[in-house]
């Protein structure tokens, strides 16, 4: 009788619904309050915690600021009506131009361009994190969203921030108010980790990396013809493209409480293996995958010298060679290969680094790049 009982009851309740994937980062009603709360003039652009070096940041250019203050506005009047929990971390609206990139673990850039659909840039390769994820989740709660690479961007002349940023990008004049919504729910999942949807994120991030590695899987074969024959660029950018997204689930551990759980530790080691089958199942090699720190065979040329910074801040820009004349986003290029010296990879390793990202640069150009940092006392070389 007991067990006829519990039948009847499983199938009055049915099926659970289905959530939305933002639903699993957020509640339905969390996510309801933060789409229905009409921004308040009088509201704070900050909220949360006192600890800078976890900010959440909502960025921003002079004149364009509009969508990100409303989006914390949001946030703020949420809070301080208590219906939203306080964010262990401080979401704060910040100038793109004057901020200090060591204050902050995510940053949420919003670019207000004219006629512009809601897009979602993707950061750049060498600060992969999970920003980038979480604010596709929440954009497609809206509808249909343009996802784009940081290199297709261009004309936007976006400036990384040295730390994980993604970009909404959204007019300023528009019907509804998608973009502050977007940012208000992905800056306010973010300062809260770890909260009940990180189980969830974890879970994004796996799908999320095969996503975005098809997308170079199809770059990859185009790039190897009709015979399918992989070149060492071609190694080098689908290689590149796997440890982008190694990175990206290792950025996870860094919302964590310190020292992080070892079963979590675990679980993304597990995460990061799991994507590389990639490399094979295309027909790309049949090795195993070769992590970018070690020689990939093929490659021109090999620049074992490690580069290290011998300050903080910003690196001086001295004149770059003239091969780079040839990038339309000659000053980003410029900062990626600064971003990519931690003193462990090598001029070599540095370079692949950023031809995956953007197109295949000469090695001999990337050491006198290098060469000049060093002497303009920038960094060392050993």
């Amino acid at each position: 009788m007991r067990l006829l009982i519990i039948g009847l009851l499983l199938l009055q309740l049915g099926p659970r619904t289905p959530l939305t994937p933002a639903e699993t980062l957020l509640s339905l009603e969390t996510l309801g309050l933060i789409v229905a709360q009409a921004p308040l003039s009088t509201a704070s652009t900050q909220t949360g915690g006192s600890n800078s070096a976890n900010d959440v940041l909502l960025t921003c250019r002079e004149g364009q600021c509009g969508t990100a203050t409303r989006a914390a506005r949001k946030i703020n009047a949420l809070v301080t009506a208590n219906k939203l929990p306080q964010p262990l971390r401080t979401i704060r609206v910040a100038s793109a131009e004057n901020e200090s990139s060591n204050r902050a673990v995510a940053a949420i850039h919003v670019a207000e361009i004219d006629g512009r659909p809601l897009q979602v840039v993707r950061g750049l390769w060498s600060k992969a994190g999970i920003g980038d994820e979480v604010v596709e989740v929440f954009a497609h709660q809206v509808g249909p969203v343009e996802l784009r690479a940081f290199e297709n961007v261009g004309q936007l002349a976006l400036e990384p921030f040295g730390v994980a940023t993604t970009t909404i990008v959204t007019s300023p004049v528009t019907i509804n108010d998608y973009a502050s919504f977007v940012a208000a729910a992905s800056a306010y999942f973010l300062a809260t980790l770890p909260n009940a949807g990180a189980e969830a994120l974890l879970s994004h991030l796996t799908v999320g990396a095969h996503a975005r590695l098809a997308e170079d899987g199809r770059r990859a074969v185009a790039q190897m013809g009709n015979q399918q024959r992989a070149s060492a660029d071609v190694l080098i950018m689908f290689g590149q493209a796997i440890e982008r997204e190694r990175r990206r689930m290792r950025s996870f551990e860094r919302f964590m409480p310190q020292p992080v759980d070892p079963m979590l530790h675990s679980r993304i080691l597990d995460m990061e293996k799991g994507i590389t089958s990639v490399w094979t199942s295309i027909g790309m090699t049949s090795s195993p995958f070769v992590p970018a720190a070690v020689r990939i065979r093929g490659r021109g040329g090999d620049d074992r010298r490690v580069p290290t910074r011998t300050g903080s801040g910003p690196l001086p820009r001295p004149e770059p060679p003239t091969a780079f004349l040839k990038f339309p986003n000659v000053d980003v290029v410029i900062a990626e290969l600064g971003n990519f010296i931690d003193g462990k990879r090598t001029i070599s390793d540095i370079r692949d680094a950023v031809s995956a990202e953007f197109t295949p640069i000469a090695l001999p150009v990337v050491s006198d790049y290098f060469e000049r940092l060093a002497k303009a006392g920038a960094i060392s070389i050993r």
